[in-house]
């Protein structure tokens, strides 16, 4: 059985695993860049279109932030200043976002590559997925290992949402009330995260 302290550093264990694939996640966007891979810009539309890139990119900035911050204050002490229900909830939404994203990527490029699908799910093909009209072999490579990317993603942060101290409520028999005295529950939780550090 484990010890608190046990949990505690599965706990953080997991925090980092999710902070290094969000470290994982720029690096790869930063290769990608460097080996003249073509991305989504702004530049390419026009009209409304453009104006939603613009807002889209926004958001994106603002969604990497949150990635790189939420795995630290799971991890670290200070994170014990924010309600443990918003991490959590920020955390399984990530996982969520991330694996919807992801898990649709994999399903998509395996409908294309047995040929179940030619144009798989999104019906386009891999010149369009990949915005170029002969894509080499490694423009498809990389796409396929986004997709992978964004799965691993999902998977860390749904561990280390699942591991955190504030996921684990302590359960009472069937039929009646768990009996504790005021400020147990806080306690609990400091003995819980006083390993996150």
């Amino acid at each position: 059985m484990q010890t608190y302290d046990d949990r505690a550093r599965t706990a953080r264990r997991a925090a980092y695993t999710a902070f290094a694939w969000v470290m994982l996640f720029l690096a790869w966007h930063v290769v990608w860049v460097r080996t003249g891979l073509k991305t989504p810009s702004p530049a390419d539309h026009d009209g409304a279109s453009r104006v939603a890139m613009q807002v889209g990119g926004v958001v994106l900035i603002g969604m990497v932030a949150v990635g790189i911050l939420l795995p630290l204050a799971l991890a670290q002490q200070w994170g014990r200043h924010i309600p443990h229900r918003l991490l959590l909830a920020t955390a399984w939404t990530g996982c969520a976002l991330l694996g919807l994203r992801g898990l649709s990527g994999v399903a998509d490029d395996l409908a294309r590559a047995t040929g179940l699908l030619p144009r798989g799910f999104t019906d386009m093909t891999m010149a369009q997925v990949t915005g170029t009209p002969h894509p080499s072999l490694w423009a498809v490579t990389a796409s396929v290992s986004t997709d992978v990317l964004f799965t691993a993603g999902a998977l860390a942060f749904a561990w280390a949402a699942a591991t955190h101290p504030g996921s684990r409520v302590p359960r009472s028999p069937r039929g009646s009330r768990p009996r504790t005295r005021p400020g147990a529950a806080e306690s609990s939780r400091g003995r819980w995260t006083s390993g996150l550090r």
